[in-house]
């Protein structure tokens, strides 16, 4: 049975005819046309033909057989057009921000758009609701005058009536004011109705709202309008009665526009009197009609309208908050600044970041009140839609993570793989020079016991080359075995191997090679496993000793030579000193039975003058003895000078070394006498200038004269103090020690020569020491610690090239701060 043949799907179908027809078509001149093109517009043609690999190489087939580019052009076109299919998430990146700009940019416009349509609404709101307003108050003044004319004659009291009735129904009227007209005939009969009305004498005055606001009597004028009745008739409006308005020239340009009209007409903003706010005056003239014609004026009928009031939306500021508004003069809409402002409160919107300001300005249809309504509002973060565009940023993001992933499925893999293979590389190479660097010897072996890898220092022991070595059994090329082993040992490699533990080589292990060369080594064999934990091999690290121990044997005889070295001198200055003091003993003791000689023998010699059968041979006897005593004496001072004149070779040398060299050269004596040392040496150095040697020759015969001290005491209570630190311009280092004190017969010859408290004991150690320490301007003196011991204190000049560059605080005073 025959397998019927599948037909590919016409899309695949066409894909192959398209392929075949590129294959053929592509000719030399279509490829030279595409080499004259830009080379950055190439690779973006490149690109853009990902579906048609063919097309990329033909033409570099093409190029190549014509050579008229070199290879490595195209090597380089090559790997941009790899770069860009590697990294072809980047397009995809790019791609998605740029859609997502564009959305947002339309959704931007769009709520824009709406934000502005929600303004504008609300805008007409506060339009019609300020029109309704302003229409109020107009109605408010027609009614006042259908009551003047229903009422003939006029009285003031039903104008009273009436706007007591009306103000309550009117929020936005502050209180209703009346103007008497007043010629200057009637001056005197109106001023004292006045005065009856109020009980006390009654003046027209002034007063300037625009200016400096103060009350002053008013000029005698033809014609006045002064204020008879204002209702509300609050108390604090008292001083507004008798104010005669055509006195301010505020108000007299608006109030004769009235009255040449005969019409309605609104005045400026002010503020009024008594700190309530800003308000302007609506004014109607009243006139004593006949047959339709005006006739003789009565007054003027004033309405107080409160700008704030006029302005209060609260349904408006509910529905839009954030919405401020403004009365402009009418004709000043444009730029003009505002009669009246009322912003509104501010509140937890106002902190967020203003994106733009909405602004209109409407004009009133009101004659008598000629007014714009300005109508603004700040756009900010909050009133924007922001869920809508999260929505459609997040299908967006969706879909391109999407197509996205198609894409990188395959990116993916390859970007793996080229990181793993680099990074095996760099593990091998890492652990390659590793190997090659190291000083130890390091030999990697399989299961099989064969080696798998030495390192250049392995086969240094070995003695072989590395294709000698390498997959040879271990033990065909070498053997670890113990120097003068006395019993069997397993061998270390088979014991790892069977243990699967870490073997430590043990002491004087040897290496032979299979060439018979025998070093000493010493390291470990380590188990090596797989990632399921089965053991593959092991690794042995190997370390010549043979370089170690001469190192270790030329730095031993080196620290030697220098001790040695080290003790001479102090020995050799030890006996010059003690020669020294020696000769000072002996001169000091002779001289004094030398010069008990010359004496004696010159009073015999005056004695024998007196007699005269004194024999010559006796007196020239005596003056020999005489001159051979004065022989006998500058012998002995020659001696002592010529012994005690040493060169002192001083220099800067610190405390602190010299104890430290002193704690080295005692150490064993110290050890051996169970004697224990504490160093409390100055945090700082303690420079004086000296020579090292003598210094270092007190501090040895001061810990000597401790240990002898502490000989009789228990091992417990055995301890020597060691401090040095810094007391003003002195160095001070003091030695003390835990035993019985010196006795207070001692302590006042304790310096003297050939003085001991010791059997075998010369006297000159102490003596010595004093010696050495005043040469050098010190000072050197003994005391008792009750119950602690005795302590010795060395002074000496303490230089200052040795003090650190910050200021130190000198150590504290007395032995019990630092040794005890």
């Amino acid at each position: 049975m025959e397998t019927p043949t599948r037909k590919p799907p016409l899309g695949e179908a066409l894909l192959r005819l398209g392929r075949r027809v590129i294959r053929r078509r592509v000719s030399v001149t279509s490829v030279q046309a595409f080499i004259d093109f830009p080379f950055d517009f190439q690779v973006i043609a490149c690109h853009s033909l990902y579906l048609w690999p063919e097309l990329r190489l033909i033409a570099q087939q093409k190029l190549l057989v014509m050579n008229r580019i070199p290879a490595s052009r195209l090597g380089i076109k090559a790997e941009i057009l790899r770069k860009f299919r590697r990294d072809g998430v980047h397009l995809f990146v790019l791609a998605w921000v740029l859609s997502a700009l564009l959305v947002a940019v339309l959704w931007g416009i769009g709520e824009l758009q709406r934000l502005r349509d929600e303004f504008e609404s609300v805008a007409q709101r506060a339009h019609a609701l300020v029109a309704r307003k302003l229409d109020q108050n107009e109605s408010v003044l027609a009614s006042v005058d259908a009551l003047m004319v229903a009422s003939r004659p006029f009285e003031a009291a039903a104008l009273g009536t009436f706007a007591r009735e009306l103000l309550p129904h009117y929020p936005q009227l502050h209180s209703f004011v009346f103007f008497q007209s007043v010629s200057m005939s009637e001056r005197q009969a109106f001023l004292h109705q006045m005065s009856g009305k109020f009980g006390e004498t009654f003046y027209i005055r002034d007063f300037d709202v625009a200016g400096r606001r103060e009350w002053r009597p008013a000029a005698v004028r033809p014609q006045s309008l002064v204020i008879s009745m204002l209702e509300p008739d609050r108390p604090e409006a008292g001083p507004m009665f008798g104010y005669d308005i055509l006195g301010d020239d505020y108000f007299r340009p608006a109030l004769l526009r009235a009255l040449e009209s005969g019409r309605r007409v609104s005045s400026g903003a002010f503020e009024l009197h008594e700190g309530g706010g800003r308000a302007y005056l609506l004014l109607q003239p009243l006139f004593e009609q006949e047959a339709r014609t005006q006739g003789r004026l009565i007054g003027v009928v004033g309405l107080v309208v409160f700008c704030d009031r006029l302005l209060q939306a609260p349904a408006l500021e509910r529905l839009l908050p954030g919405l401020d508004l403004a009365l402009y003069q009418g004709g000043e809409a444009s730029g003009g600044p505002p009669l009246f402002q009322r912003l509104h409160t501010s509140s937890e919107r106002d902190w967020w970041p203003v994106l733009r300001r909405l602004e209109a300005r409407l004009p009133l249809a009101s004659e008598a009140q000629p007014f714009v309504l300005g109508v603004a509002r700040d756009l900010r973060v909050t009133d924007l839609a922001i869920l809508p565009l999260l929505w459609q940023q997040s299908l967006l993001l969706a879909f391109f993570v999407f197509a996205g992933l198609l894409h990188l499925q395959r990116m993916a893999l390859r970007q793996e793989r080229l990181q793993s293979d680099e990074a095996i590389f760099l593990q091998s190479e890492r652990a390659s020079v590793t190997l090659s660097a190291i000083h130890d010897g390091v030999i990697i072996l399989r299961q099989d016991h064969a080696i798998e890898l030495a390192n250049p220092m392995a086969l240094e022991l070995m003695g072989m080359d590395a294709g000698e070595v390498v997959g040879r059994v271990c033990h065909e090329v070498f053997h670890l075995q113990a120097e003068l082993a006395a019993e069997f040992a397993e061998d270390p490699i088979r014991e790892c191997f069977r243990t699967a533990q870490p073997v430590v080589l043990a002491e004087r292990m040897q290496l032979t090679s299979a060439r018979g060369q025998i070093r000493s080594v010493e390291g470990g064999v380590s188990p090596l496993f797989s990632r399921d934990g089965s053991l593959i091999g092991v690794v042995c690290a190997l370390r010549d000793l043979g370089p170690l121990r001469l190192r270790t044997v030329a730095a031993l005889e080196a620290s030697e030579s220098k001790v040695k070295e080290h003790l001479e001198k102090l020995s050799h200055v030890a006996r010059l000193h003690t020669m020294g003091e020696m000769a000072s003993g002996i001169a000091h003791e002779l001289n004094q039975p030398l010069t008990a000689i010359a004496n004696y023998c010159q009073a015999s010699i005056q004695l024998l003058e007196g007699v005269e059968d004194a024999p010559a041979q006796v007196n020239a006897a005596l003056r020999l003895a005489v001159a051979q005593a004065e022989r006998a004496g500058e012998i002995i001072k020659r001696l002592r000078a010529l012994v005690s004149k040493r060169a002192i070779e001083t220099r800067l040398i610190d405390l602190n070394q010299v104890v430290g060299n002193c704690m080295f050269l005692a150490e064993y004596d110290l050890k051996e006498r169970g004697i224990e040392v504490v160093q409390l040496l100055s945090g700082y150095p303690v420079a004086v200038f000296a020579d090292s040697i003598q210094l270092e020759q007190v501090v040895l015969n001061l810990l000597s004269n401790a240990m002898d001290a502490l000989r009789d005491e228990p091992v417990m209570k055995r301890h020597v103090i060691v401090h040095t630190r810094r007391e003003g311009k002195k160095a001070i280092l003091e030695v003390r020690d835990t035993g019985r004190g010196i006795t207070p017969s001692s302590l006042e010859v304790l310096f003297h020569p050939f003085f001991s408290t010791k059997p075998n004991g010369m006297g000159l150690g102490l003596s010595i020491c004093q010696t050495i320490v005043e040469q050098y301007g010190g000072l050197i003196s003994a005391e008792n610690i009750p119950a602690s011991g005795a302590c010795f204190r060395i002074e000496l000049p303490l230089s200052r090239q040795g003090e650190p560059a910050r200021p130190v605080m000198p150590s504290p005073d007395g032995c019990g701060a630092g040794v005890l």
